[in-house]
């Protein structure tokens, strides 16, 4: 697989070109049964950079994925946590959530979101939802040839919800009730599954979820999950566990822009094979099913 080039060009208007198409898989061309957008850690905030995190530059890298995966017709999105940064009111972290979710409305397609610690670091869930315009944190979705089911990590081991600063950001946890919940939609519907969560379940440090274990039985026992795609710790990873797939995504936010963005897409072909196209910083990965 070619390595994407990371130069880019400007146009006389003073606008970034596109980064040329990622090598896509499989070779012989074969056309995926539903394509779907992938991008993590936005982080967009209107404030200074801090450290490595360019938290005004999110928008304009948004901006880029929107156009790519418009040009590759997506059959939707999904966001995987840390949409907008913490701001020091609700005020203005809702200005920004909606600033934000102005630039994802304008690609025509369905749009998903994991609920991830930044996005509640201000707000409460129940503040995140209503700007959303959604009813839950934790929720399952049907695509053409595959479910997906998004999980909610943004708990304390306790089992308190986190929001408006009340909680510690390394410690993360799926209720029991969500554990059940999870096992019951894995028996629902034909297609296979895939999961998406903002904390890690294939580690065991502080970017994990506590009680990783517990969830990789839960979706390990149905026999039905293809991969988990998380963020959080802002690295390309991948491993496989139990013969399910963990791609860890490089976040949007570290970096200037145009050419320190992160983002995806993720085709699904027959016979549960997945290929996740990385753009810029993201990693492309073949995920063959069942394979190690």
């Amino acid at each position: 697989m070619k390595p994407m080039t990371r130069r880019f060009l400007l146009t006389a208007a003073g606008t970034w070109l596109l980064p040329p198409d990622a090598t896509q898989a499989p070779a012989s061309g074969e056309i995926p049964l539903t394509r779907l957008g992938i991008v993590t850690d936005v982080h967009y905030a209107d404030k200074q950079t801090a450290g490595t995190r360019e938290y005004r530059g999110s928008f304009a890298k948004l901006t880029e994925a929107i156009e790519q995966w418009d040009r590759q017709q997506v059959d939707a999105v999904i966001e995987l946590g840390d949409l907008v940064d913490a701001s020091p009111t609700v005020e203005r972290e809702m200005e920004d959530l909606q600033r934000v979710r102005s630039v994802l409305r304008k690609l025509k397609v369905p749009q998903y979101f994991v609920l991830g610690n930044h996005c509640v670091d201000t707000l409460t869930k129940p503040q995140f939802l209503d700007a959303w315009g959604a009813e839950k944190t934790c929720y399952s979705f049907v695509g053409k040839s595959y479910r997906g089911i998004v999980l909610d990590s943004a708990f304390s081991s306790d089992g308190q919800p986190y929001g408006g600063r009340a909680f510690d950001w390394k410690d993360a946890f799926v209720p029991p009730a969500q554990l059940e919940w999870l096992g019951a939609e894995l028996e629902t519907g034909a297609f296979p599954a895939v999961v998406f969560i903002h904390h890690r379940l294939d580690t065991g440090d502080h970017y994990s979820v506590s009680n990783a274990a517990a969830v990789r039985a839960v979706l390990e026992a149905s026999g039905r999950v293809l991969a988990v795609f998380q963020g959080h710790q802002h690295v390309n990873d991948h491993r496989h566990i139990g013969g399910i797939h963990y791609c860890s995504l490089k976040a949007m936010v570290d970096g200037p822009p145009p050419e320190s963005s992160a983002y995806g897409i993720l085709d699904f072909y027959s016979g549960g094979r997945l290929f996740l196209t990385g753009y810029r910083l993201l990693s492309s990965r073949e995920l063959p099913s069942g394979a190690g």
